[in-house]
């Protein structure tokens, strides 16, 4: 998929309603090209999300119509689209029915792009030796072939990726660069993307051989085709690739400035915020900062989905697939956290800290003039954390940083704070900037509980559906400690009023959170949470129905701010 150009939302609309009327024999054709050809757009925009609709709708014609090929494309799509947004399980169920009719039709070439697909599937869980028996089966069905065939690139490629990751590098640059000699004009004009990919594996590889002056070159390969792409993906896998050769000579600095930037981006994007995770994590390693690449594997763990693997050996078509290392991922993340927290440092306070802490205070007081919301939704947050499973150490640190998650309320002009009516516009767009302003305000400290607390401020208004901010970030792609700490925050707002809001019950702010589970906040956690403060309240004979419940909760959070301090 690749090409991407601007799409109207009402252009989407309007052939998503198209798709949905009942087509003559001869429209089918071509009105399922002009969806597949929108979703291929969509997609290298980074807008899956918009795309899969038009693709499921497509399918629903293909499959009314009985064209075989057509269903083939159809399927394809919604595949590749359900994998750009993390539904691996349904993208495996959309490959393996695109399967079966290539393998009905004996079209090998079908088979093997197939195949592919469902490799890069299972390679988005992490789970390279498995993804890599795809990929070889993939090439396998065209090996016989003469002449260009895209789905031998594809495999080439991407096992090239694959072994990389593995650690199995002479393997993966015979790869590279047998994908290089496949990569013809035709096919780099058709998918940039996929010849930025393929300098990036260059990179990569030569990096890691140790032939620098090889590497360089295709640096400069990968920004080229960049420059000509308005694909937020390629941007990213371009940026990645300049990254890496930063860091391998010796400008370490500068790499992970830009791969924060590329990580901020790449949240959008499920897959290839998996793949830089990876990336960022051998960078803080490198750059001795264990306990920030420690922090980045725990959220990257989030992103690997056994059940989708465990799904994918139901279908009878997969069955014959297996690990070859007989340990699987699993494995390889329990030695890369051995391995990090060997390096970690012991824990100090940072320097900053108490200075970080009046700022905090003194930017909530003008929203609550006890000056105590940072403190109170710290609280709430280390609690929410231990319930959840958290180690009590992460635990309390998650919470230490919570305190500073409004921080950035000091760069919003008074006379907006302050207002009675509403707000317009630009006054909304200035208080949503406080969670920019606040990342920024902790962005120069290198010290983890800094940078935790940048991640902090910086995410905890995103919504698990998408539509808070920073924009189009959600689900599990927000940090998880943001995830906790934007329920507390919900949460203290409404019981204490603050702002100019009305205090409300403490059974009324739990109602609340649970209507906006699944859209605002993470469902599970939601319910973690009301759980604890039921449990909580119990314990120490808190009314949660009383009037706004304001002392009542305040009993409740002091009880919760128990072990504080550095241990």
């Amino acid at each position: 998929m690749a090409g991407p150009t601007a799409v109207s939302t009402d252009f989407v609309s309007g052939l998503l309603e198209r798709l949905r009327a009942p087509l003559s024999a001869a429209e089918v054709n071509s009105v399922v090209d002009a969806a597949l050809a929108t979703c291929r757009r969509l997609y290298g925009n980074a807008r899956s999300r918009d795309a899969l609709p038009l693709a499921q709708a497509a399918l629903v014609q293909c499959t009314l119509a009985g064209d075989r090929s057509l269903i083939i494309r159809a399927a394809t799509a919604c595949g590749l689209l359900s994998s750009d947004m993390a539904d691996l399980v349904g993208a495996i169920e959309y490959h393996v029915q695109a399967l079966r009719l290539a393998m009905a039709a004996e079209n090998r070439v079908e088979m093997s792009r197939t195949w592919g697909n469902i490799g890069h599937t299972i390679g988005i869980t992490g789970n390279y030796n498995l993804s890599v028996r795809c990929y070889r089966r993939s090439l396998s069905l065209v090996e016989p072939h003469e002449g260009p065939i895209y789905s031998r690139l594809s495999a080439c490629t991407n096992l090239a990726d694959n072994y990389y990751q593995l650690g199995r590098v002479d393997e993966g640059l015979a790869f590279a660069e047998r994908a290089l000699r496949e990569m013809t004009p035709e096919f780099r004009e058709q998918d940039e993307y996929s010849g930025i990919l393929l300098h990036r594996n260059l990179v990569r590889l030569y990096l890691a051989a140790g032939r620098q002056d090889e590497a360089a070159f295709h640096v400069s390969e990968a920004l080229r085709l960049a420059e000509g792409t308005t694909s937020v993906r390629a941007k990213i896998a371009s940026d990645v690739t300049r990254a890496s050769y930063e860091l391998a000579t010796g400008r370490s600095d500068v790499a992970l400035t830009r791969l924060d930037q590329v990580l901020g981006r790449a949240r959008e994007l499920p897959p290839v915020l998996r793949d830089t995770l990876v990336c960022v994590i051998r960078a803080e390693e490198a750059a001795g900062n264990a306990a920030r690449a420690l922090m980045r594997l725990e959220e990257l763990s989030d992103h690997v989905y056994g059940l989708a693997i465990e799904r994918a050996r139901e279908h009878v078509e997969l069955s014959s697939l297996r690990d070859e290392s007989g340990h699987g991922i699993d494995m390889q993340a329990a030695q890369d956290k051995a391995r990090l927290v060997a390096k970690l440092a012991p824990l100090v306070q940072p320097e900053t800290w108490r200075t970080l802490q009046r700022l905090s205070v003194g930017a909530v007081m003008r929203i609550d003039e006890t000056g105590w919301h940072g403190r109170r939704v710290g609280a709430l947050t280390k609690a929410l954390a231990l319930a959840s499973g958290t180690p009590a150490l992460q635990a309390l640190e998650i919470g230490l940083a919570s305190e500073l998650h409004d921080i950035g309320m000091l760069s919003i002009p008074e006379g907006i704070l302050s207002k009675r009516d509403s707000l317009n516009a630009a006054e909304r767009s200035l208080v949503q900037r406080h969670s920019e302003a606040g990342a920024e305000m902790l962005r120069d400290d290198a010290h983890p509980m800094v940078f935790l607390a940048r991640e902090i401020a910086k995410y905890h208004h995103a919504h698990w559906d998408g539509a808070g901010y920073p924009e189009r970030v959600g689900g599990r792609f927000i940090p998880a400690p943001a995830r906790m700490c934007a329920i507390a925050d919900a949460y203290d707002a409404m019981v204490c009023g603050i702002g100019h809001a009305q205090p409300r019950s403490m059974i009324d702010a739990l109602g609340e959170l649970e209507r906006q589970a699944g859209r605002q906040f993470d469902p599970e956690l939601v319910s973690c949470f009301d759980a604890l403060i039921r449990s909580e309240s119990e314990d120490r004979g808190v009314d949660l129905e009383t009037g706004s419940g304001f002392e009542d909760f305040q009993e409740l959070v002091l009880s919760l701010k128990e072990d504080r301090g550095f241990v």
